[in-house]
This record gives C-alpha cells, sequence and structure tokens, in this order.
C-alpha cells in the first residue's frame, strides 16, 4: 500500500507540485509570521545587552524604567550609589520617544540621553559615540557618519552608528550625551528616567526599585503584547490554511481512486492499509512543502521592512507541524476509504 501511494504521487505529480508550492508559500509566511514575533523580543535583548548592564534604578511605583512619564531627580539620587554594596558601576540614563529629521525624510526614534562611555551607551559599529553637544550615535537604519539629525528642531551631527538598535516593533534608538537629552525632552531639568546599574545594589533609598532584566523585558515587551498576540494567531490560521491546501488534494485523489480502493478491498487488503497510503500521502506533500517553505522563508525575510529573526526552533518545528497537518489533512479521504464497498471494483465504468 505505502508503494501504492509513492507511485499515485509519481502519476498526479502535477497536481502533487502545484500542492506543494501552494502549502509551502502558507508555511514560508507562517514563519515570516513568527519570525517578525521573535523580532519583538530579540530587539529588547539586544538593547539590554547594549547598556551593559544588570539592573535598572527607577521609583518603585513605576511599572518599568522604559515606562512613559517616569523620571528621577538626579539631585535626589545618593551620591554613593555607585559605591555601594553589590555596584560596580552606576550611570544615569533618559529614554524618550522622538520624533526626528534626517535627510529629508521624518521618522520616530527611541531617544537615548546617556553619559558618554558609560552604561547606557553602545559600543559603535563604526565610528565613535558622543561626547559633546550637537553629537548622536544612531541605529545603521537612520544614517550614516556625517548626515544631520534634527530633533526637537535641534540639529545633531552623526558621529557614529549602531547595528540592530531598534525597539518596539523596529523604531531605530538614537543616542546623544545626557545633558543634550535633557535640554530637548525635559527643559534643561537635571532628571534621568533610570540608573543603570552594574550590580545590583542594596539598600536603595525609600521609592526606589532595583528592576532585574527580566521586570525591563516585560516592560519593553507590554506596548507590543496585542500586536503579538495577533501575530501568534495569523500564524495558526496559516497553519490550518495549509493544512486545508494538503487536504484538498488528498480527497480529490481519493475521489479519483475510489475503484482502485475497491479493488484493494475485494482482493483482501484492509482499510487501515489503505488510509495508510493516504496518510503517507498527506504527510509526504506537507514534509515537502516544509523544507521548500523554509527556504523561501530565509530568501524572503531580508526584504520586510521590519527585522525578521526567525529562529533555529521554529525551522525545527516546522516540519512536526507539517506532519501533524498532513495527517489531519488525511481524514477527509480516510472517509472517503471508509464508505468504499468491495463490490464497487465489479461495478461498471
Amino acid at each position: 500500500m505505502l508503494l501504492a501511494a509513492l507511485r499515485d504521487l509519481q502519476w498526479r505529480r502535477h497536481r502533487f507540485i502545484v500542492a506543494v508550492l501552494g502549502a509551502a508559500l502558507v508555511f514560508a509566511m507562517g514563519l515570516l509570521m513568527s519570525g517578525l514575533s521573535n523580532a519583538f523580543v530579540v530587539e529588547v535583548d539586544r538593547t539590554l545587552d547594549q547598556t551593559g548592564g544588570d539592573h535598572w534604578v527607577a521609583p518603585a511605583g513605576a511599572a518599568g524604567p522604559f515606562s512613559a512619564g517616569v523620571a528621577i531627580p538626579l539631585d535626589a539620587m545618593p551620591d554613593d550609589l555607585a559605591a555601594r554594596a553589590g555596584v560596580r558601576r552606576a550611570d544615569p540614563l533618559l529614554f524618550s520617544r522622538a520624533v526626528g529629521e534626517v535627510n529629508g525624510t521624518v521618522l520616530d526614534v527611541n531617544l537615548f540621553g546617556v553619559v558618554p562611555g558609560g552604561l547606557g551607551s553602545p559600543r559603535p559599529s563604526h565610528g565613535r559615540g558622543p561626547d559633546g553637544a550637537g553629537e548622536i550615535l544612531v541605529a545603521s537604519s537612520v544614517g550614516d557618519i556625517g548626515d544631520e539629525v534634527t530633533i526637537f528642531g535641534t540639529v545633531f551631527e552623526v558621529v557614529g552608528t549602531v547595528e540592530h538598535a531598534s525597539l518596539i516593533g523596529g523604531t531605530p534608538s538614537v543616542f546623544v550625551p545626557l545633558d543634550g537629552a535633557q535640554q530637548l525632552v525635559a527643559n534643561g531639568l537635571d532628571v534621568a528616567s533610570m540608573i543603570v546599574t552594574d550590580g545590583q545594589p542594596a539598600d536603595l533609598p525609600p521609592g526606589l526599585r532595583a528592576f532585574d532584566r527580566a521586570d525591563v523585558q516585560e516592560d519593553l515587551a507590554r506596548p507590543l503584547r496585542n500586536a503579538t498576540r495577533s501575530i501568534d494567531f495569523v500564524r495558526v490560521l496559516l497553519w490550518m490554511v495549509a493544512a486545508l491546501i494538503v487536504g484538498s488534494v488528498v480527497y480529490l485523489s481519493a475521489l479519483e481512486r475510489t475503484r482502485d480502493f475497491a479493488v484493494f478491498k475485494a482482493s483482501g487488503v484492509r482499510t487501515s492499509a489503505i488510509g495508510l497510503g493516504l496518510t503517507l500521502q498527506a504527510v509526504a506533500i506537507a514534509l515537502t512543502a516544509s523544507v521548500v517553505g523554509a527556504v523561501l522563508a530565509v530568501v524572503i525575510a531580508p526584504a520586510f521592512p521590519l527585522d525578521v529573526v526567525i529562529s533555529r526552533s521554529s525551522l525545527l518545528l516546522l516540519p512536526l507541524v507539517a506532519i501533524v497537518s498532513g495527517a489531519l489533512a488525511s481524514l477527509v479521504g480516510l472517509r472517503r476509504v471508509a464508505t468504499v464497498q468491495p463490490a464497487a471494483a465489479f461495478g461498471g465504468p
């Protein structure tokens, strides 16, 4: 029966090739959706890695250090925070959403006010970090060294670029000296959104809390939670569409092979064995489509306007999804097999 199923795939190869390509495109879109959702998590991890710290001090009542409206008066901060037990270094960081203009293009950016060379200031991929007024370090997607970036009417010169610097759904990040950011978003007040520390500070003053990495990840992921859920829901729908494509082809094959099934049954072949052959066909189509779909997704991903990070686990999971989809899709054909009577083998054309 298994050999007969494979021979039938060969006989109807044109139809099965079309089915494989259709299901492969759907699988590829599912992988791309998975990669898009995963990119939201990856960009958060990259940003936290770029800060160089492992704890972020902010007001205790805040949802997180990157939440809107979080501000710490730096003149009220203890002078010995960096010298406290468990802390190797501590630097203030001011975070805000902003709108910039580069080469006539207006774009939203994540604005970081950092201490030059301190925690929160990422290592440039090209050029150097900002260390004076009017200088800015930007994500490589924003511009090149020497470009001018206008933020809230203030012109900055790009002195360095950083690869993969983005947050909140691919919004690029830019970095300016802390005092420059304070002039832009805090009217010159000596405030920060958080204190980035290398090490967990002990005995913080009342009203302050040290957020760990998990807390900050949750804080940054929250604005995109509904978008992530929507993407995951679309991905499940795509898996269902792929199963329907495979199921429709298997069902058409079962309709055309009704006489074959009757002959098999009349010669003593069990219904389960015939059904196993159909299941093999469906799984073979789905597995082949998953391999082609994985290749398509990897090829298409760089063309997306947002970063698409297809994880290795998603690539490994796809064949399993394909097997399950193929097995479920074969059920429509199995029902047809079960209703075929052996006497149909001796009927007319």
